[in-house]
């Protein structure tokens, strides 16, 4: 299945990594600082290593049988299967998909009468935070026309954890290597001005006299006062990521320590947790997901 992904893809990925605006697992934050350094600088790490996408794959499934989406037909009830894996970005890269895509497809398929259910199938750590409102959406989008979307996760935190929250049901892959949770937000920031200044660089900001509080957050930012930037911008984010999650998962254990907090559960730990349902392969979301159409269909 085609991509199309905006010419300035480039510009869009910038951006989400300088804004710092995320919600991700600490261990791939910190795994993503050479990748980082290597697209900042242009490096041949970056230009010669990394494999370009140029197709999406996306998944039919119909009693037992695989098929690539974009072949299906018109007849019989197929469940789709949408990858989110890797770094959640809102917009797709030369070798990433953007959320915005993902989307976009989960609401197509839908919309189609002989797709009966989607299955998002995740492996990610998260992303950043422009990142979760295109997948709600879309969520919202196949439970308003009736029809059930199961997510089936190996890993699912923070960004990805809020995105697979949202869905009727959440498999865990494995009892192995699946986590769940590191629910919280996070700033993460580069103060360059030190960097130009000691290459003779001299910077000057001026407001206007009517202009007091504008970027007052950032500014103590730079003074390493963080008190007001995590009053105004990450504790309400916050907030609203851990109220999202107590209303999409009911059965959550609120009682164990760290489980809204940025704690992470593996396997049968997520599923006591309450993170996840149950433990089971792909095939087996895309069988529950099968039933569950079944059943709002008669």
């Amino acid at each position: 299945m085609q991509r199309k992904i905006a010419a300035n893809w480039q510009h869009h990925l910038l951006s989400a990594i300088i804004r710092g605006h995320f919600m991700i697992s600490p261990e791939l934050a910190l795994g993503l600082g050479t990748q980082i350094d290597s697209i900042l600088n242009s490096s041949q790490l970056y230009s010669k290593e990394l494999m370009a996408l140029d197709n999406i794959n996306i998944m039919a499934y119909e009693d037992d049988e695989e098929h690539e989406a974009d072949e299906i037909g018109n007849e019989g009830a197929k469940v789709i299967v949408l990858p989110v894996k890797g770094t959640m970005l809102k917009y797709g890269t030369l070798c990433s998909y953007g959320m915005d895509e993902i989307a976009y497809y989960t609401k197509y398929f839908a919309a189609k009468e002989n797709v009966s259910a989607l299955v998002l199938d995740i492996d990610s750590g998260g992303g950043a935070v422009n990142a979760v409102p295109p997948m709600l959406e879309a969520i919202d989008f196949v439970k308003s026309i009736g029809k059930p979307i199961v997510a089936h996760c190996d890993a699912a935190c923070s960004a990805a954890y809020w995105t697979a929250s949202a869905c009727d049901y959440i498999f865990a892959n494995n009892d192995v290597s699946s986590v769940f949770g590191s629910i919280g937000v996070m700033l993460s920031f580069i103060d360059m001005v030190p960097y130009y200044e000691a290459m003779g660089a001299k910077f000057h900001e001026v407001y206007a006299q009517q202009s007091t509080e504008k970027n007052l957050a950032f500014q103590n930012l730079l003074k390493g006062e963080y008190d007001q930037i995590k009053e105004e911008m990450l504790n309400p984010l916050a907030i609203k990521f851990q109220n999202a999650v107590k209303m999409n998962r009911p059965k959550l254990n609120l009682e164990i320590p760290g489980i809204l907090s940025g704690s992470t559960y593996q396997g049968s730990k997520s599923v006591e947790a309450g993170l996840a349902d149950r433990i089971g392969t792909l095939t087996d979301a895309i069988n529950y997901a099968s039933v569950m159409a079944w059943e709002k269909s008669n």
